[in-house]
């Protein structure tokens, strides 16, 4: 959804190798295509392990790989925040907050507000480049912006 890709998602055809994604579900489209655009490994290669919670390192690998910073062929994620830090997609503040408590949902709210400032690998904002790929307006940009009303952590 942060790249506004959740309609190809939904659209992706064929069958990931995970033998606990239940196929026909809508958890088979989104896995299968994170799989396919190199956005995830699983944990093995037959099993995605689709119960468990999402870390806070699992989630930024994600936002890594989708920024350009990292892929598939990286299967240690355990340093997945530090890299962050270096690609420019968090604070050190950020960082440490993370690893000093529970990873929850509104983690993934906020780490995806600011992911979508940060500059790709290529150099570009993401922002910019779900502008020009249509996804949202830069008018949409912007008002989605000034509603943020927290300060990142330095």
């Amino acid at each position: 959804r942060v790249l506004g890709e959740e309609e190809a998602a939904l659209n992706w055809t064929g069958t990931p190798p995970f033998t606990d994604i239940a196929h026909g579900s809508l958890s088979e489209h989104y896995v299968g295509y994170a799989l396919e655009k190199g956005y995830t490994n699983g944990y093995t290669a037959t099993l995605f392990k689709p119960d468990l919670a999402v870390t806070a390192n699992q989630y930024m690998e994600f936002m890594l790989r989708a920024l350009g910073y990292s892929s598939t062929a990286i299967t240690n994620i355990s340093d997945a925040l530090d890299r962050a830090v270096t690609a420019g997609v968090l604070t050190a503040g950020e960082r440490t907050a993370l690893q000093s408590s529970d990873f929850l949902r509104a983690d993934v709210a906020y780490l995806s507000y600011y992911a979508i400032s940060a500059r790709t690998s290529g150099g570009a904002a993401l922002s910019q480049k779900l502008i020009d790929a249509g996804v949202f307006t830069a008018a949409d940009y912007r008002a989605a912006q000034a509603m943020g009303t927290t300060d990142r952590l330095a």
